[in-house]
């Protein structure tokens, strides 16, 4: 489920919390941005959004992966194993906007949890290990984010660490993807090798972070004819011709200025934004999460790079739904007081309690009883949500991750008789552009089960049931000779 702020235990607090920002974003979605954290394991997605819900407000104090009390690592496995298992959402309110993000895990095993998180998201970022660079999971986490053609923005965090070098992040993300990062930021460092700060490339500051938890950003002007100044330029002309190969705009005021020293920065901001969102480039920031440098930029970076809703192209299928409503269930989680809990991003019309809906996954129609925006375990009922967003909803009984889901079966149809004739598709292609059959990846675990009694068999069937709603990825088939279940996921 949506996981929160575990130490946020006022309820009349968290509505009114949820009332600014629902009703603020409400038919806003340039102030939304769904992303997703994504990584190989151990390179600080957790802890990177533990500071983030800390810089935002949303938690008083910075829970840690090696105590076993983050927020978004809520399973008592995560917690013992220190790793993600399972996909964990949190909406992060930061200058006016509602970043709903998604930390997902690191380990090939649980792949299937990225892939269905990639299926609703708008951006991503992707966090490297400084002193690995890429590793194996981020090749698969950047070939899936290149599947549903997501815009990202890279961080190289642990930077903090003596064998940590943004060069070999920046020539192997070159080498290994042919991409072109666009380097946002300089590691400063002590004499000794200590991280201290980091250089703005774009507004030529040197950040510095202070307070006990890094709280407080200060930024200082760097001073010209100075080492920091002549690594700053290098950076920023490299940066600026590689966005004229890439931008236009940034390309005619190159070949009609004089120079590029005075390039202007909020210039510079936009056409960023521009290739980070055609996927021309990709921004990249550096930092270290565990020692409190450099996370707030992330913050900011996601806010100025990566799009909302209204910018993501790959959504113009959608809007031959017209004010019909779609949506894609992401996630399903089963409490014993709430029953089936599923998650969704709705993608068009409105979502509404007590609504009919169909399910175009599973031909079939299914009713949804209640409608809630999630903080926490603190689940807030309203009445309708807007297209953009994210939402819980209990009633749904067949529906599993990856189902697509809209108002009426002829809504489907209609969408799908349009986007044919609009993109001159056969039907087949239409199918599969708006995800209407999940793509499942190949088991990489195999086991054998069987319950200690027969009188047990039912209640592992129930069992077995629920899990495939909440990962579509295992498998069950039972073996009559042997008397077991063979489970694949």
């Amino acid at each position: 489920m949506f996981f929160y702020p575990r130490k946020v235990q006022h309820n009349t607090w968290i509505s009114c919390i949820w009332k600014r920002y629902y009703c603020h974003n409400k038919n806003k979605m340039s102030k939304i941005r769904n992303i997703g954290i994504l990584a190989h394991i151990d390179a600080g997605k957790t802890t990177t959004t533990e500071r983030m819900l800390f810089y935002s407000g949303l938690i008083h104090s910075m829970g840690e992966v090696h105590d076993g009390n983050t927020v978004t690592d809520y399973m008592e496995q995560e917690r013992n194993r220190g790793i993600t298992i399972t996909s964990a959402a949190v909406t992060i309110p930061w200058k006016k906007h509602n970043i709903n993000l998604i930390d997902t895990p690191g380990h090939i095993d649980f792949t299937m949890q990225v892939e269905q998180t990639l299926n609703v998201l708008d951006g991503a970022v992707i966090v490297l290990d400084s002193s690995a660079g890429v590793e194996a999971q981020t090749l698969t986490v950047w070939r899936q984010a290149d599947r549903y053609q997501i815009p990202r923005i890279v961080y190289a965090n642990k930077m903090d660490r003596s064998d940590a070098s943004l060069p070999l992040c920046v020539n192997l993300l070159k080498s290994k993807f042919n991409i072109t990062p666009l380097q946002l930021q300089i590691p400063v460092r002590e004499s000794s090798g200590r991280l201290i700060g980091l250089i703005d490339v774009i507004k030529k500051n040197i950040l510095t972070w202070h307070g006990e938890y890094g709280q407080k950003v200060s930024y200082t002007p760097i001073e010209e004819n100075t080492k920091q100044w002549e690594s700053l330029c290098k950076v920023r002309e490299s940066l600026i011709g590689d966005l004229a190969d890439m931008d236009e705009s940034i390309a005619d005021i190159v070949l009609n200025s004089d120079g590029i020293d005075n390039f202007d920065s909020d210039i510079l901001l936009s056409a960023i934004r521009r290739v980070c969102i055609t996927q021309k480039g990709v921004p990249l920031f550096c930092g270290s999460s565990y020692k409190n440098i450099g996370v707030q930029s992330i913050m900011d970076g996601v806010i100025n790079y990566l799009p909302s809703p209204n910018d993501r192209s790959t959504l113009d299928p959608f809007k031959f739904f017209g004010t019909s409503m779609s949506a894609r269930a992401f996630k399903v989680v089963h409490e014993k007081q709430k029953g089936p809990i599923t998650f969704l991003r709705v993608y068009s019309g409105t979502l509404q309690k007590g609504q009919k809906v169909y399910n175009a996954s599973q031909c079939k129609s299914e009713n949804i009883n209640r409608v809630m925006m999630v903080y926490a375990d603190d689940y807030k009922e309203v009445g309708d949500v807007p297209l953009g967003n994210i939402v819980a909803v209990t009633g749904l009984k067949s529906t599993v991750c990856g189902d697509l889901l809209s108002s009426s079966n002829n809504a489907v149809k209609n969408a799908l008789s349009k986007l044919s004739k609009s993109k001159g598709m056969t039907q087949e292609e239409s199918i599969e552009v708006l995800g209407v059959e999940l793509l499942i990846p190949d088991p990489v675990f195999f086991c054998s089960i069987e319950p200690p009694s027969q009188s047990y068999q039912l209640a592992l069937d129930n069992a077995l049931s629920q899990l495939h709603r909440e990962d579509p990825s295992l498998r069950v088939q039972y073996d009559e000779e042997t008397g077991q279940t063979i489970l694949a996921a």
